[in-house]
């Protein structure tokens, strides 16, 4: 599996561990919020055993050829109804409480590498995950795994700051302003950063101004561009949202439209 590494540098997730804590200590919505934000953004340890296998592999000239190729197992873990959860360790510390590790080898994935495996083996007879089971033990059923990853909320009361970027992200622009000109839709589109005290880096704020309303709708046109934009996003997380909402509005304060369809100008933001 691509997406399965072998852990190289330490793995340390110290403030979904202190998300998770308060979590633990009060489950109310704003607790709830910031565990998973700092979930969707995690790497995690998983025990597992990784060995070689020859496939045959054919050749352009009509040889076969035998190759070595590293076969993943992963260690399952169950509970008392005897369901089977993927493990996922915050540190080193977490495993160890598992018991000897040295019998296995240890690798590293992501939050969304892991939802994707699951997306793609939708029958794999695993019921979910559980982070820290030694720990926390919080287990996240398979249905709210796919559904955190599709998904933001923001905890009432939630302080946001929405600022200038320092510097333009032309990667990302020179791919939206194409995409924007097939969208009869888009009138103009804005390009802000949002950081929110409840996660732990700031992320894109694209506000899109269009004639686009209604929930269903709105969201297959944002799919669309998110679609369009997550090759050159280089890690930073995008949020989208119309001028027509308040939050949108509000965004727009001494905001320059980087895309205008009416003028038939692109605009580029200073800082």
């Amino acid at each position: 599996m691509a997406e399965i590494k072998q852990s190289q540098q330490p793995i340390t997730n110290p403030a979904l561990v202190q998300a998770m804590d308060a979590m633990k200590q009060e489950r109310n919505q704003k607790n709830e919020v910031t565990f998973v934000n700092h979930l969707k953004v995690a790497r995690f340890l998983v025990p597992a055993n990784v060995e070689s296998v020859q496939q045959a592999q054919a050749n352009e000239d009509g040889t076969v050829e035998l190759k070595e190729q590293p076969k993943v197992s992963f260690i399952l873990f169950n509970n008392s109804e005897g369901e089977k959860f993927f493990p996922l360790f915050t540190d080193i510390a977490e495993i160890r409480k598992w018991g000897d590790v040295s019998k296995h080898q240890l690798a590293a994935i992501s939050y969304r590498d892991l939802c994707q495996f699951f997306q793609r083996n939708p029958d794999n007879g695993i019921s979910g995950a559980v982070v820290n089971p030694f720990g926390q033990n919080i287990m996240i059923p398979t249905e709210s795994l796919i559904r955190i990853i599709n998904t933001e909320a923001i905890a009432p009361g939630t302080q946001i700051q929405i600022g200038t970027l320092k510097e333009e992200p032309t990667e990302l622009l020179e791919a939206l302003k194409p995409h924007f000109a097939t969208q009869e839709s888009i009138n103009k589109a804005y390009l802000r950063v949002m950081k929110r005290e409840d996660k732990p880096n700031p992320n894109f704020l694209l506000v899109i101004d269009t004639t686009v309303t209604g929930e269903t709708a709105l969201k297959q046109l944002f799919d669309d561009i998110a679609a369009v934009a997550k090759p050159h996003l280089r890690g930073v997380e995008l949020a989208i949202v119309p001028t027509a909402n308040r939050f949108g509005q509000s965004a727009l304060r001494d905001a320059v439209p980087f895309y205008e369809k009416a003028s038939g100008i692109t605009m580029t933001t200073h800082a």
